[in-house]
């Protein structure tokens, strides 16, 4: 299974990371304001030794990680922490425009794989997907956007469905690829996840 890296365990350790992150500062801070400064001393070596920890393993993780291009019919999963949606590219067409640009259709099917979820979380309970970014990225790194307003549809497990999403490329743009992934801030701080900096990038190539 191809996924943007998203998983449970990360997600805990970024918000643990946080959260000891604040208290440490709040302490610290006390430490000072109270004239306390072997206490404060200490709060701030585990305050860095923690970030530094923190910081050597996302960028580990980013390092050792690759970027890969998706074939035709290929899913990538999209965590949502307790259950995956699987996108892949099913087709495209082109069509001149008046101004020169070409429009891309690339049509998209969603799934929900029913396969992910916990055994807790209901069958018939819908899902309404997180934030997500959608466009086509040409040879030389020029990114055009789609509109994500048809990849927010709720779906129950083990349901799908295909859309159809636009973009206006310049008529010489060459090698297109689909770039469809999460675009929730904080996943960018997230060991592990596509969207953090050096990590690799899941991308689809089109048909044709």
């Amino acid at each position: 299974m191809i996924t943007d890296g998203l998983n449970p365990f990360t997600v805990l350790l970024f918000v643990g990371a946080a959260l000891a992150s604040a208290a440490l500062v709040v302490l610290y801070v006390t430490g000072r304001v109270t004239k306390r400064d072997a206490f404060a001393r200490i709060t701030l070596r585990f305050l860095l030794g923690g970030a530094g920890l923190y910081l050597l393993l996302f960028l580990g993780a980013s390092v050792f990680s690759h970027s890969r291009v998706l074939a035709p019919g290929e899913e990538k999963h999209i965590c949502e922490i307790d259950c995956h949606l699987a996108y892949s590219v099913v087709g495209t067409k082109s069509e001149p425009l008046p101004t020169g640009q070409v429009r891309q259709t690339v049509t998209v099917k969603v799934r929900f794989d029913e396969q992910t979820i916990s055994a807790r979380r209901s069958r018939t309970a819908p899902l309404t997907p997180n934030s997500r970014y959608v466009a086509l990225v040409d040879a030389r790194g020029h990114q055009y956007l789609g509109s994500t307003d048809e990849l927010h549809r709720q779906l129950i497990p083990g349901a799908s469905y295909a859309t159809d999403i636009e973009f206006d490329v310049p008529s010489g743009a060459q090698d297109l690829r689909l770039v469809l992934r999460n675009n929730d801030a904080e996943t960018a701080f997230i060991i592990g996840h596509e969207n953090s900096w050096l990590h690799g990038k899941t991308m689809f190539r089109l048909p044709g």
